[in-house]
C-alpha cells in the first residue's frame, strides 16, 4: 500500500507500508525542489516506535515513528531523502 503526499508544489513524497513477507520493507520518500523541510506522513502502526534513517545519507537525523504511525521525515534543498527500518 502507498500513500502520496502532493499537497506542496516544492515538496512531494510517498510511504509504502511494506509487507509481512519482505522484512523492513517499509519506506518513505521526500523530494524536495526548493528547501530544507520535514513532512509529517503516514507509514503504518506496525512500525511505532521503530528508527527510520536516510539510505541516501542526505539526512544525519533518524526518525523514531509515533505510536500512530506517522513520522516526521526530512529533506535538504533540491534533494531527495529515501528513509527505510534501520
Amino acid at each position: 500500500m502507498q500513500v502520496d503526499y502532493l499537497d506542496n508544489p516544492n515538496v512531494i513524497g510517498w510511504t509504502r507500508m511494506g509487507d509481512d513477507e519482505h522484512l523492513k520493507s517499509g519506506l518513505a520518500v521526500l523530494i524536495s525542489n526548493k528547501y530544507d523541510t520535514q513532512k509529517r506522513m503516514f507509514i503504518s502502526t506496525k512500525y511505532a516506535g521503530e528508527k527510520f534513517i536516510d539510505s541516501l545519507g542526505n539526512c544525519e537525523d533518524e526518525i523514531i515513528i509515533d505510536n500512530e504511525g506517522y513520522g516526521n521525515f526530512k529533506v535538504k534543498a533540491k534533494s531527495i531523502s529515501i528513509w527505510v527500518e534501520a
